[in-house]
């Protein structure tokens, strides 16, 4: 499972340009770095636009139908070896795919009641490019987005039994154009490194730089549970 993110970059301006794209108005006014994203955020997404690549914002969750007497859920990852065939991924898939543009995401382990919090990024420190779809096509607003996930590779499968699809840059204009499964696939072993930090990023209210600090060094004598 993805539960969290970052996009820590300045300047999403340039961010796109890296990416052969543009901004919407909206994502340029709107943007700012985050260093703590949750579901239900407005976040940037590439999208397909006619002629050239756009960076706008959409609402990370799609929502799912509710049942008698309660609210529609929530859906915030999609499995990539079903979502082709899921009634609420389906059309997505097929037709309105996305790029989720991060820099890190979030990962916890350890037992509960003792959770320890790790961010995830590229060894390079590039962005992280994670395949997702979209609940509607370009030209209506409100859009919702999920993101992919896959099987993990071994350093993440140490943490968790899932991880987000990432694209290379290579792959990103595949991805948009055309369902690609065969781009759905575990990272590569040395492409991600994961680092512990401090458990401020465990509430969605702590959306700053010390997010990203390490945790304080445990007390002499103080033994760590992992």
């Amino acid at each position: 499972m993805c539960g969290r993110l970052t996009l820590i970059k300045d300047d999403l301006d340039g961010v796109a340009s890296s990416l052969q794209a543009t901004v919407s108005p909206e994502a340029r006014a709107a943007y700012r770095p985050h260093y703590n994203i949750a579901p239900t955020a407005r976040h940037p997404v590439l999208r397909l636009a006619p002629g050239t690549p756009e960076v706008r914002l959409e609402t990370w969750g799609f929502l799912r139908p509710g049942s008698p007497g309660k609210p529609p859920g929530l859906t915030i990852n999609a499995r990539a070896e079903t979502a082709p065939f899921l009634a609420l991924f389906r059309q997505g898939f097929a037709h309105h795919r996305c790029v989720v543009i991060a820099d890190g995401f979030y990962e916890w382990r350890g037992p509960k009641g003792a959770r320890e919090p790790l961010w995830l990024s590229r060894q390079d420190g590039d962005l992280l490019l994670l395949a997702g779809l979209s609940d509607r096509p370009m030209n209506e607003p409100g859009g919702r987005f999920t993101i992919l996930t896959t099987a993990p590779n071994q350093l993440v499968a140490a943490i968790h039994n899932r991880m987000p699809a990432l694209l290379s840059r290579e792959n990103v204009l595949s991805w948009l154009q055309r369902p690609e499964p065969g781009l759905l696939v575990p990272a590569a072993e040395d492409i991600l490194q994961a680092r512990p930090v401090g458990d401020r990023v465990n509430s969605v209210k702590n959306d700053d730089p010390s997010c990203l600090l390490p945790p304080p060094a445990t007390p002499p004598g103080q033994l760590r549970l992992f």
